[in-house]
Protein backbone atom coordinates (compact mmCIF):
# COMPACT_ATOMS: atom_id res chain seq x y z
CA UNK A 1 0.00 0.00 0.00
CA UNK A 2 1.09 3.21 -1.14
CA UNK A 3 2.24 6.01 1.09
CA UNK A 4 -0.77 8.25 -0.62
CA UNK A 5 -3.28 5.33 0.53
CA UNK A 6 -2.43 5.38 3.95
CA UNK A 7 -2.84 9.00 5.13
CA UNK A 8 -6.56 8.63 3.04
CA UNK A 9 -7.43 6.06 5.55
CA UNK A 10 -6.29 7.48 8.59
CA UNK A 11 -6.35 11.25 8.21
CA UNK A 12 -9.17 11.30 9.86
CA UNK A 13 -7.64 9.42 13.18
CA UNK A 14 -3.86 10.84 12.89
CA UNK A 15 -2.01 13.86 11.91
CA UNK A 16 0.07 13.37 8.98
CA UNK A 17 3.02 15.10 7.99
CA UNK A 18 5.68 14.81 5.47
CA UNK A 19 9.13 16.73 6.77
CA UNK A 20 11.50 18.19 4.27
CA UNK A 21 14.87 17.81 5.00
CA UNK A 22 18.23 18.71 3.25
CA UNK A 23 19.16 17.77 -0.21
CA UNK A 24 20.87 13.97 0.01
CA UNK A 25 22.41 14.43 -3.53
CA UNK A 26 22.41 17.70 -4.97
CA UNK A 27 24.43 18.47 -7.50
CA UNK A 28 26.55 20.75 -5.64
CA UNK A 29 27.35 17.34 -3.55
CA UNK A 30 26.80 13.57 -3.72
CA UNK A 31 25.53 13.22 -6.72
CA UNK A 32 24.25 9.76 -7.72
CA UNK A 33 23.52 8.33 -11.42
CA UNK A 34 19.85 7.80 -10.43
CA UNK A 35 19.42 11.36 -10.17
CA UNK A 36 21.53 11.79 -13.23
CA UNK A 37 19.29 9.81 -15.09
CA UNK A 38 15.98 10.56 -13.84
CA UNK A 39 16.89 14.59 -14.33
CA UNK A 40 16.91 15.51 -10.65
CA UNK A 41 19.24 17.74 -11.12
CA UNK A 42 19.14 20.47 -8.04
CA UNK A 43 21.99 22.20 -6.11
CA UNK A 44 21.43 22.33 -2.24
CA UNK A 45 19.01 25.00 -0.79
CA UNK A 46 21.01 28.07 1.21
CA UNK A 47 17.48 29.68 2.09
CA UNK A 48 14.26 28.86 3.48
CA UNK A 49 12.54 30.11 0.39
CA UNK A 50 14.54 27.40 -1.90
CA UNK A 51 13.82 25.39 0.27
CA UNK A 52 10.51 25.66 0.29
CA UNK A 53 10.23 25.75 -3.65
CA UNK A 54 12.23 22.49 -3.83
CA UNK A 55 9.58 21.03 -1.04
CA UNK A 56 7.15 22.44 -3.32
CA UNK A 57 8.55 20.48 -6.43
CA UNK A 58 8.75 17.19 -4.33
CA UNK A 59 5.47 17.46 -3.67
CA UNK A 60 4.61 17.83 -7.44
CA UNK A 61 6.54 15.35 -8.55
CA UNK A 62 6.17 12.76 -6.16
CA UNK A 63 2.10 13.03 -5.92
CA UNK A 64 2.44 13.51 -2.10
CA UNK A 65 -0.93 14.33 -1.01
CA UNK A 66 -0.46 14.53 3.22
CA UNK A 67 0.64 17.96 4.09
CA UNK A 68 4.74 19.30 4.27
CA UNK A 69 6.55 21.35 6.53
CA UNK A 70 9.86 21.76 5.73
CA UNK A 71 13.18 21.27 8.37
CA UNK A 72 14.61 24.59 9.05
CA UNK A 73 18.31 25.56 7.52
CA UNK A 74 20.50 24.28 10.48
CA UNK A 75 18.74 21.02 9.73
CA UNK A 76 17.07 20.43 13.33
CA UNK A 77 14.53 17.73 12.65
CA UNK A 78 17.06 15.85 9.97
CA UNK A 79 19.71 15.61 12.91
CA UNK A 80 17.28 15.12 15.86
CA UNK A 81 15.41 12.67 14.08
CA UNK A 82 18.50 11.02 12.18
CA UNK A 83 16.04 11.59 8.72
CA UNK A 84 18.73 11.25 5.76
CA UNK A 85 17.54 9.97 3.50
CA UNK A 86 14.57 9.18 4.35
CA UNK A 87 12.60 6.99 7.39
CA UNK A 88 8.97 6.65 8.43
CA UNK A 89 7.83 7.76 11.87
CA UNK A 90 5.33 7.11 14.14
CA UNK A 91 4.54 9.43 16.96
CA UNK A 92 1.95 8.46 19.66
CA UNK A 93 -0.64 11.08 21.70
CA UNK A 94 2.08 11.65 24.56
CA UNK A 95 4.76 12.84 21.84
CA UNK A 96 6.89 9.76 21.67
CA UNK A 97 8.50 7.96 18.89
CA UNK A 98 6.70 4.22 18.91
CA UNK A 99 7.78 3.74 15.22
CA UNK A 100 10.71 4.01 13.37
CA UNK A 101 11.30 2.47 10.08
CA UNK A 102 14.95 1.90 9.25
CA UNK A 103 17.09 4.25 6.79
CA UNK A 104 15.71 4.54 3.26
CA UNK A 105 15.32 3.82 0.32
CA UNK A 106 15.52 0.14 1.36
CA UNK A 107 14.29 0.35 5.32
CA UNK A 108 11.22 2.29 3.73
CA UNK A 109 8.57 -0.05 4.47
CA UNK A 110 4.83 1.42 3.81
CA UNK A 111 3.32 -1.79 5.42
CA UNK A 112 5.26 -1.80 8.56
CA UNK A 113 4.76 1.76 9.12
CA UNK A 114 0.46 1.60 8.20
CA UNK A 115 0.93 -1.63 11.13
CA UNK A 116 2.34 0.88 13.44
CA UNK A 117 -0.35 3.53 12.59
CA UNK A 118 -2.76 0.83 13.21
CA UNK A 119 -1.56 -0.09 16.78
CA UNK A 120 -1.05 3.49 17.23
CA UNK A 121 -5.09 4.35 16.85
CA UNK A 122 -6.64 1.23 17.31
CA UNK A 123 -9.02 -0.39 15.12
Amino acid sequence: MRVNEIYQEYRDRISFNLVYIQEIHPTDGWQVSANLNDDVLYEQPVTSDDRAEMAAVCMLNLKFEMPMLLDNMDNEVDRKYAALPERLYVIDADGKVSYRSDMGPWGFDAEAWRGAIETTVGR
